[in-house]
């Protein structure tokens, strides 16, 4: 048996979990009660959340730091810390306002409108306090459609605050260009990130104190730091469009890309820095570029990579995310330009999802957010954000395949454990394989700050089976480590060629691939430009990973090195397909290019700009074309899943550890079921499925042709290990009745089959009360807090009831199927913890059935937006509460089921 396998099946999986644990200064008692209920819950890690603390990098946070690390060490956990004392990361703990000097600087210009002749004509140079004249550019404005912008620059003749320039005939604009400390809407007393030396100050502020504090713990119990949307910050407000060229909006900057641009565009750059808010024919494509590309490797260089290179030395980690939100990854404000870039230097990739921007069945629609004013992109954020995450892993080798998600933040109360697993589910498909869970909070309840709570000082009604949630993700995450993703599908990431005109996102392309079981990473230009061929053209290699072939969305433009690329790809016959015409070709100089190696690598000044359509040979052009697409995956066995009908909901990914294979298939439907026939490549007999949540194997059902059964319920995950062809596995009888049951096309013969319909005993334990009230016999099931109920009611509603059996004839063990629940499900038999159900199937083996009556109890527990009524559940739909339907007893008379089945190895052999 593959190792990991073993050992989750014996509860020996790792810990991937490392909670957020805000700080606002709590007594050392609350410390010390959190850290053990956050050990409770099956976490071996925390995240320590600065953001609120009054003394930052204080003498209170160093006594509150000395409680947690003392309690971590006794429990053999570990702890990060995040790095800085306010959102966003780069606030420096307030030290920017009284050290200027290191404080954002922005590009910024302003337009004169002039008509000449005028020989005599003269300009006001105003600059602030503060501000820095970087240049001055006339450009003839058009007549007509068919004239060009003719573009000067007259830098040279500014002299004492004016500039004297005698005005050719025609309209013209004078556009004068300066750097700006405050920019209008932007950050202030924020760190300039793009700035060498302001970044040491930085690690001289907050990480060189713990440093001091905590050396003998760096790389044992102290794990690292998290660093949390740090950005250009250059505008921001309700998702602006911070796309290169927009026409107010001011532009990161420092000395050093100053220098950049005056190297890469010789004599031109002034030109081409007003071509960054102009159309100008010859310049702007290549402009926009190459500023790009300077300024996101600066910002990875010596933000991202000086601070990994910090903690390395120092024998730490350095983990955490960027804003991706609605194309952010791509863009400046509340993005850092380029998502591979920016998080070069860590350790882990990482994403978050928090403040609703995943629901169940938005995946290819635009819904509204947090205020419900304005909406999320759902193909971004269901078909691309996962994907970048797991991308970069992939690709850089130091981070060893990790992609750490932040999930659950911002959702409400109206968020509990089934989605939960749900957001998880959907990030573990993806490749996603550690998570930063948000949030444990010791504030008094009921804390306002980004509800959900886990624990919220015993309030929350589900704490008890948040440990369930947290085992499972643990052990998932543990079979998707050490190992690697099988991904043959490579998408050009679009960054680059959204800078420089109309492209169709990479999700686009991705949600074709994901709807038809194609699994794909995303790759940069210039992580193309780095990779490897192998000797008969089949694969191209980059980082740890290797791909078959290379898709190209849809663009009007790709930039030069790309075009190299091409070549070398068509002379080796490596297969490019592109998802759309054939672009033009932009000669742009390729400034910055390679960015992350320490070192700039220009190619010298190009001063045309060529626009030159790809050749024939350049690739496989599809115009848009999804069967031509699919045909040619399918002809070259690129494509490894088949399902018997379009399963457009099935979401899949293969994961190779190196004595078996997992794949894992998710219904990320939020209603209906997916049952079908799944052709896998190279399946063999020694298949087998197994369920992260009971942590058990059962058999996998396969007909004549080597096809496999497959059912999945709206919700539901499951894992085909295929162990390797010397392997065999044996499934117990009882095993391979459950795997019938659950699984098979057929539908098992059962034995008795009861409808518990009516005479249930049930009573209410409110979420701050000490017990349950009194029971009350209903007649039928109901909607707890349906309309005439109890609608404030959060809690557990507790139902019992009894039947009679006789194992002999009605069947020694049973399947309970409790239809429709909300939403957190423990059932229990004669007093014995029979399973725990957070979300759909609320299916589960019942187990030491006995002769005569038996006593079932189901505790079913709400959340607590019903109680809370917060303000971020109002954009989310508030669940029904209870068992809504039938519930069900199905007997099965054949051989029972050993205790051992649901969470040991003991009834497998091997």
């Amino acid at each position: 048996m593959e190792q990991r396998l073993e050992e989750v099946l014996k509860g020996r999986e790792g810990n991937y979990i490392v909670p957020f644990f805000w700080q606002h200064g709590e007594s050392e008692e609350t410390l010390r009660d959190y850290m053990e209920k956050i050990e409770m819950s099956g976490i071996r890690a925390v995240c320590v959340e600065s953001r609120p603390h009054p003394d930052y990098v204080g003498p209170g946070w160093w006594r509150d730091m000395d409680v947690i690390l003392e309690e971590a060490a006794a429990r053999n956990m570990r702890v990060w810390v995040l790095d800085d004392s306010h959102f966003p990361t780069g606030y420096c703990n307030g030290e920017i306002a009284a050290h200027p000097e290191y404080g954002k600087v922005f590009l910024d210009h302003y337009t004169i409108d002039v008509m000449g002749p005028d020989r005599e004509a003269s300009f006001l140079i105003r600059l602030q306090q503060g501000e820095e004249l970087v240049g001055v550019v006339a450009v003839k404005r058009r007549d007509t459609p068919e004239d060009k912008e003719s573009p000067v620059d007259i830098t040279s003749r500014v002299k004492d605050g004016m500039v004297y320039w005698p005005v050719p005939e025609g309209y013209w604009r004078v556009v004068v260009l300066k750097t700006v400390r405050e920019g209008g809407n932007c950050r202030k007393d924020y760190c300039n990130l793009l700035d060498r030396d302001a970044v040491a100050f930085f690690l001289e502020t907050v990480y060189e104190p713990h440093w001091q504090h905590y050396k003998e713990k760096f790389g044992n119990v102290f794990a690292g730091f998290f660093s949390d949307e740090p950005e250009f910050g250059n505008t921001f407000g309700e998702y602006p469009n911070t796309g290169i060229g927009q026409p107010t909006m001011v532009l990161p900057w420092c000395r050093e890309l100053a220098e950049r641009c005056a190297g890469a565009w010789d004599g031109e750059e002034n030109i081409c820095l007003t071509a960054l808010w102009s159309d100008l024919e010859g310049y702007t494509e290549r402009a926009r570029y190459g500023y790009m590309s300077m300024a996101t490797e600066l910002y990875g260089r010596n933000f991202c990579m000086q601070v990994g290179e910090w903690c390395k030395a120092h024998g730490v980690e350095y983990i955490g995310h960027v804003v991706e939100d609605n194309g952010n990854h791509a863009r400046t404000g509340y993005g850092t330009g380029h998502f591979f870039k920016a998080l070069w230097g860590q350790h882990m990739s990482g994403i978050d999802v928090v403040l609703q921007q995943i629901r169940p069945g938005y995946d290819d629609r635009d819904f509204y957010h947090i205020g419900g004013k304005n909406t999320y992109d759902g193909r971004f954020f269901h078909y691309g954000l996962g994907k970048l995450g797991s991308s970069l892993a992939h690709l850089d080798e130091k981070k060893l395949g990790r992609t750490i998600c932040e999930v659950y933040g911002a959702y409400g109360w109206a968020e509990g454990l089934k989605l939960m697993k749900w957001i998880a589910d959907h990030m573990l498909v993806r490749g996603v394989n550690w998570f930063v869970p948000h949030a444990f909070t010791p504030a008094s309840f009921p804390d306002p700050d980004c509800p959900p709570h886990f624990y919220a000082r015993g309030k929350n009604p589900q704490y008890p089976w948040f440990r369930d949630l947290m085992g499972y993700m643990n052990r998932m995450c543990h079979l998707l480590n050490g190992g690697g993703s099988v991904i043959q599908t490579a998408v050009l990431y679009t960054a680059e060629m959204s800078w420089m005109g109309d492209c169709v996102p990479f999700e686009e392309v991705g949600k074709w691939l994901m709807r038809s079981q194609i699994d794909f990473d995303v790759v940069p230009v210039w992580l193309l430009g780095e990779s490897v061929f192998a000797e008969d053209g089949s694969r191209f290699h980059v980082g740890d990973a290797s791909y078959a072939v290379l898709i190209v969305p849809d663009c009007a433009f790709i930039p030069e090195e790309m075009e190299e690329w091409l070549e070398r790809a068509a002379q080796v016959g490596f297969p490019v397909l592109f998802a759309g015409e054939r672009p033009r070709v932009a000669r742009t100089g390729r400034p910055g290019r390679g960015g992350m190696e320490a070192k700039a690598r220009n190619s010298g000044t190009v001063n045309i700009v060529e626009k030159d359509k790809l050749p024939e040979t350049s690739g496989v052009f599809c115009a848009g074309s999804r069967e031509t697409l699919f045909s040619f995956l399918e002809e070259t066995g690129i494509r490894e899943i088949l399902t018997a009908a379009p399963e457009p909901w099935l979401r899949c990914h293969q994961y190779r550890q190196p004595k078996g294979t997992f794949y894992l298939f998710f219904n990320e439907h939020p209603t209906e079921q997916v049952a079908t026939w799944v052709w896998v490549k190279g399946l063999g007999k020694s298949a087998c499925w197994y369920d992260g949540w009971d942590n058990c194997l059962y058999q996998a059902e396969q007909n004549d042709r080597g096809r496999i059964y497959l059912r999945l319920s709206p919700y539901e995950t499951k894992v085909l290990y295929v162990g390797n062809e010397e392997e065999r596995v044996d499934i117990s009888a009882a095993a391979r009745l459950w795997g019938n049951c659950l699984n098979s096309p057929e539908s098992v013969a059962n034995g008795k089959c009861l409808k518990l319909d009516e005479g249930w005993q049930v009573s209410l334990k409110p979420y701050d009360g000490e017990g349950f009230g009194s029971s009350v016999k209903w007649k039928s099931l109901k909607n707890v807090t349906g309309q005439g109920q109890t609608p404030e009611f959060s809690g557990t509603i507790r139902y019992g009831i009894t039947f009679d059996w006789d194992p002999e004839k009605d069947g020694e063990s049973a399947v309970l199927d409790c239809g429709e629940v909300y939403e957190t499900l423990e059932a229990r038999l004669n007093g014995a913890v029979q399973a725990v159900r957070v979300a759909p199937p609320y299916t589960l083996m019942l187990r030491g059935l006995r002769k005569g009556e038996n006593a079932l109890e189901l505790l079913v527990t709400n959340t607590l937006v019903h109680a809370m009524r917060d303000d971020l559940s109002v954009t989310m739909p508030v669940e029904a509460s209870g068992l809504m339907g039938s519930v069900w007893i199905k007997g099965l008379p054949q051989a029972s089921f050993s205790s051992s089945f649901q969470h040991r190895c003991d009834a497998f052999t091997f």
